[in-house]
């Protein structure tokens, strides 16, 4: 499936997903897909089990020190790098921008230091003028699976959805094991173009590193479902094998950047589908509840509002963070109480950027509330005693479901 058909895919997809609030997640994911297709923007994510290496070979392949590295697992957060004068900056989750200096990274993206990410690091954007990243493209180590802290697999698991292609790293002193199995398996449903790197060579012997190369080649194959495969021994210590690497990826970037793209898209496309049809039937399912059980969560839902307003009244300064964190609050709370996605845009502030006036954040706070309250009612038909209004969208969730599993039954197959 080539490029434009996927996007006009995507396109219809959200024009779908756009006209149902129940879904407002799943339709931001659409918009995004859409616009790394038109922009044509390849991620290329380096990820695989903790201490593989991962760290220490991103600063090979890109030729700066930039990332920090050490004994115990240090990346306990995304960090992306891409092209630009050096310049550090940290994203938090509250939507709070902040630029550090490179000797204060490991504060934020070290596990000794910010512990299962108490910090709330959504993501560390790095910019170095790699030649690697010159011609746009975004390199991103993610935290390493099958470590003790568990939050930096769930933080790995969640962002190798938006790699289209991935680097994923062995190394010579573990034979590949589940653990790299199960996320390799997963990775397969979405990036579109995989490099099998093996770390760590100068430390076998020849005759050694060809029986490893051999077992995890033919291991591999299976699990890819192909003849043969590609793997480049590198040694991130040496330097060793890295531009083979290099090459390989900016050869492929340059030539097959759309193919890439169009099998990366295709399978966050169906994920996006698949995600939209699960967040359906949850809805469903929330508004066959008793009159009951759904009095004692809407009041729940009351009950934190009123919180809530109550609490700005009381907030004097950061109104565009403090409302950033009630949104979080409020997507946390619909979750606990229904079991399903509500997600808000977070707005990210720079430092400077905090301008509100208490006036303005006490209306948005109370628009805020107002809004969850009114749409929860409506998508839930709580107490509603029009039985047209309930018959109508109990017809809209089903014609919804129905025209998303027909475009994903649409989407082809697509091989690694």
């Amino acid at each position: 499936m080539m490029k434009h058909d996927i996007l006009e895919k995507a396109k219809k997809t959200y024009e779908l997903l756009a006209a149902d609030p129940a879904v407002l997640g799943q339709t931001r994911q659409a918009a995004a897909l859409i616009e790394k297709l038109e922009k044509k923007d390849i991620t290329v994510s380096i990820i695989g089990q903790f201490k593989r290496g991962k760290s220490s070979l991103s600063n090979k392949i890109l030729e700066d020190e930039i990332l920090p590295v050490g004994i115990v697992p240090i990346t306990s957060a995304v960090t992306k790098v891409v092209y630009g004068k050096r310049a550090a900056e940290v994203h938090f989750f509250n939507g709070v921008v902040e630029e550090i200096p490179f000797d204060r990274l490991s504060e934020f993206i070290s596990e000794q230091e910010n512990s299962d990410n108490r910090l709330g690091v959504e993501s560390v954007v790095l910019r170095t003028p790699s030649k690697f990243l010159k011609h746009g493209l975004t390199f991103v180590d993610t935290p390493g699976v099958g470590s003790f802290h568990k939050n930096n697999t769930e933080t790995a698991y969640h962002y190798m959805k938006e790699s289209d292609a991935v680097i994923f790293l062995l190394s010579v002193d573990s034979p590949i094991n589940q653990i790299e199995i199960d996320f390799l398996q997963s990775a397969r449903e979405f990036a579109g173009k995989f490099y099998f790197a093996v770390n760590k060579t100068d430390i076998v012997g020849e005759a050694d590193l060809t029986a490893y190369m051999d077992y995890c080649g033919k291991l591999l194959c299976h699990m890819m479902q192909v003849e043969e495969i590609a793997m480049f021994p590198v040694s991130a210590r040496t330097g060793d094998g890295i531009e083979a690497l290099k090459k390989a990826i900016l050869r492929d970037c340059k030539k097959s950047a759309e193919e890439i793209l169009s099998q990366s898209a295709e399978k966050k496309l169906r994920d996006v589908i698949n995600s939209a049809l699960i967040q359906l039937d949850f809805y469903w399912k929330a508004m066959n509840m008793e009159y009951k059980e759904l009095d004692e969560r809407f009041a729940a839902v009351s009950n934190t509002v009123a919180e809530m307003k109550a609490r700005a009244a009381d907030i004097d300064c950061l109104f565009e963070i403090h409302l950033n964190e009630m949104k979080l609050e409020l997507s946390q709370k619909v979750k606990e109480l229904f079991g399903m996605e509500y997600r808000y845009e977070i707005e990210e502030l720079p430092a400077g950027l905090i301008q509100m006036n208490k006036i303005d954040f006490l209306k948005q706070v109370d628009a805020l509330c107002s809004d969850l309250e009114k749409t929860l009612s409506g998508i839930l038909l709580y107490r509603e005693e029009n039985a047209y209004a309930v018959v109508r969208r109990i017809n809209g969730i089903n014609k919804l479901s129905g025209s998303l599993r027909k475009i994903r039954d649409d989407l082809t197959g697509c091989s690694v």
